[in-house]
């Protein structure tokens, strides 16, 4: 609004008045009687109703506010959802064009939002491993710069996380102003703005970790009684045990998502009250699935199917493609916001952005799939990728050793949750039943496929059934395309892919002849999982000249369980041989399965506990956790390696901090041991 000092005014107007009466004739007395008039109206219209009264023309490019939420799946009353009180979102919906089939591109938030900033997938860029912080190419910029470049006000409040190690230099590069008190507000006048507004009391911490009285202290208390969702009622996933515990985890999840729901509320009425709502285009989006066992860092439809409801006024609705309160069952991703966004803006889409843009006035045909990568998380580790074509979903895991969700079942962070302890103690007592077993189990299939629309909940595998071989054949064959195309850099372990981008990111060091061979890397790794008739070509790949190929052997013994003891000679003779990551998974086989050379694996795997290389220090880590009482006798040596290397997550930080999934690992393997 503008400013205008009421009194002043009418003091002004009254002493005017007398002389305006005596000298003002004909022409003169119209223009005067316009000026009082418009200054009478200014008082009373905000600002675009003074910019129409004075005779200004209104924007010709919308302004964009985008308000995102954390760890929510579309858990809302206008995705049909009855349990959910979500009256602002649902207003917003009934003017908003509803995406039925929008994806993350990762379950995880920190990749996700690089591929959101970018406009690049994750696999290709470097950025599918959760907070890895590897360097990409300066060319590479935030979308949100080329905006500000074309003379948007571009402000960001206030989560950046976006899985850079130059992200400070990106945020300076994006917005004008990335701050708690970041709002469209204090842009300069005449500016259209591109605003980011995150919410974060949806987040898992609040909807599932915290204990349930910090919950209730800090989030439930936001609510009116009537608001507050009733345990007794909760739809409960076919994979939670019909426990209190259960019940009152999914009520206090879409109690956060209440709260949101007043953030969104609040935040129309703000955009209404500065008079900007006729010129804003409105996304609202979550940043992947429910914070709940089974939703976030789950490579399946839970963890990635997203709620996308996009809002314009009537001013920009040449730039929807359809009517507010519809429905649009076009498969996007969130590769394609970027593009979208400069769409709108009326802003050329850099080279190197991969996504598409679905809305606006020059819109590229829609994509057949959507695909995404789910990498290390915290500690866990996994090389997982998926497609979707919006009905099937393909899951595949080129290490079957995780169970599906290793998250709520080998992490630490996860596990302090009180529903992830209670599936855990049901799992550990074998009171595990066939409901949810296949979510719990130790280990998964290799290959997975689900019909997301008739299955939504992941529960049957349709991969071996010959009814949908053609389909699988088709999602597995257009992926591993993809894998190749963009050279994906997941499949190469972070140590030995942390001292090869030395001087040069990853992403132009894997381009150069000889030094990731990614079409050899993936014939190795396809074979893991699929049986000991692979034994031959894995002992053979152990001494390969490839660093990540030997690691890629090294998973395919370590995978077949006990079906590798015939390969422990091999592993004897060329364990000295190996180095790096190939040698922590051969330490790891060495221990679980051949005695007489435990103590020597384990004392090897502690050693590295103080490597140079941060990543092979967590990857070992990691191994001694998954150990467990086996790695008793290096407890000592654990416990002073977290005590020199905390990365300070838990408020101990040491004199040599480095990732905090080194902290997790040891933490999570010395409480186990007490």
């Amino acid at each position: 609004m503008i400013s205008v000092d009421r009194a002043a005014v009418a003091s002004r107007c009254s002493a005017e008045r007398p002389q305006a009466r005596r000298g003002f004739q004909g022409v003169d007395r119209m223009r005067y009687d316009l000026r009082w008039l418009m200054l009478m109206v200014s008082l009373f219209l905000p600002r675009s109703g003074w910019r129409l009264a004075m005779g200004d023309t209104l924007p010709s490019r919308p302004n964009i506010l985008w308000i995102t939420a954390e760890d929510m799946s579309p858990d809302l009353g206008c995705y049909g959802d009855t349990y959910a009180k979500t009256p602002a979102l649902d207003r917003l919906a009934n003017r908003s064009i509803r995406f039925s089939r929008c994806f993350a591109e990762s379950p995880m938030c920190a990749p996700s939002r690089s591929s959101l900033i970018t406009g690049i997938h994750t696999g290709g860029l470097g950025t599918s491993p959760m907070r890895s912080n590897h360097p990409i190419p300066s060319r590479f910029r935030a979308f949100a710069a080329s905006l500000r470049e074309a003379g948007y006000y571009c402000v960001n409040n206030v989560k950046t996380d976006y899985n850079v190690a130059n992200e400070a230099a990106m945020v300076e590069d994006a917005w004008d102003e990335s701050s708690r008190h970041a709002h469209w507000r204090h842009r300069p006048e005449g500016k259209p703005f591109f605003c980011v507004l995150n919410y974060m009391d949806t987040h898992q911490s609040r909807a599932s970790r915290d204990s349930y009285a910090k919950f209730q202290s800090e989030v439930q208390v936001r609510l009116a009684p009537d608001e507050i969702h009733d345990p007794a009622l909760a739809p409960l996933p076919p994979y939670y045990p019909e426990t209190p515990v259960a019940r009152r985890t999914v009520a206090r999840y879409y109690d956060c998502i209440t709260t949101l729901d007043h953030f969104v509320a609040q935040t129309l009425e703000e955009l209404v009250r500065d008079g900007l709502a006729n010129d804003t285009i409105i996304f609202f989006f979550s940043d992947h699935g429910a914070g709940l066992p089974g939703g976030k860092a789950a490579p399946f439809r839970r963890g990635l199917h997203v709620p996308l409801l996009v809002s314009f006024p009537h001013r920009f609705r040449h730039l929807s493609p359809a009517a507010g309160g519809t429905v649009s069952d076009r498969l996007v991703s969130f590769v394609d916001f970027g593009p979208t966004v400069l769409n709108l803006a009326g802003v050329p889409k850099p080279e190197g952005m991969q996504g598409v843009a679905f809305l606006g006035e020059q819109l590229a045909a829609p994509v057949p799939y959507v695909y995404g990568t789910r990498d290390r998380m915290d500690e866990t580790l996994e090389t997982t990728r998926w497609i979707s074509d919006g009905q099937f979903h393909l899951v595949r895991s080129y290490d079957p050793r995780p169970p599906a969700d290793q998250q709520t079942m080998l992490s630490l962070y996860n596990g302090e949750g009180e529903l992830c302890r209670e599936l855990r103690e049901t799992k550990a007592a074998g009171k595990v039943d066939h409901a949810f077993s296949p979510w719990w189990q130790d280990g998964r299939e290799p290959l997975m496929l689900f019909d997301g629309i008739e299955d939504p909940w992941c529960l049957r595998n349709l991969a071996d059934e010959p009814a949908y071989r053609e389909v699988r054949e088709q999602l597995l064959e257009h992926l591993e395309a993809r894998i190749l195309e963009e050279r994906d850099l997941g499949f190469w372990p972070e140590a030995e892919r942390s001292q090869a981008e030395r001087g040069m990111p990853a992403y132009e060091r894997a381009r150069e002849a000889g030094v990731y061979p990614l079409a050899a890397i993936l014939e190795i790794a396809r074979l893991v999982g699929y049986g000991a008739h692979h034994r031959g070509r894995f002992e053979q790949a152990l001494t390969d000249a490839d660093p990540t190929i030997r690691y890629w052997a090294a998973v395919g013994l370590a995978a077949m369980n006990e079906d590798v003891l015939p390969s422990l000679p091999r592993l004897r003779q060329v364990f000295a041989e190996l180095s790096g990551s190939a040698k922590i998974v051969a330490a790891e086989i060495l221990v679980r399965h051949d005695p007489p050379q435990r103590e020597a694996a384990l004392a090897w795997l502690a050693e590295q506990l103080d490597a140079p290389n941060e990543w092979l220090a967590c990857r070992a880590a990691r191994a001694l956790e998954l150990l467990g009482p086996r790695a008793s006798s290096q407890r000592t040596a654990m416990a002073n390696a977290l005590q020199r290397r905390s990365a300070g997550f838990f408020g101990q930080r040491g004199v040599d901090p480095v990732n905090y999934s080194l902290e997790f690992a040891l933490t999570s393997a010395l409480q186990a041991l007490e």
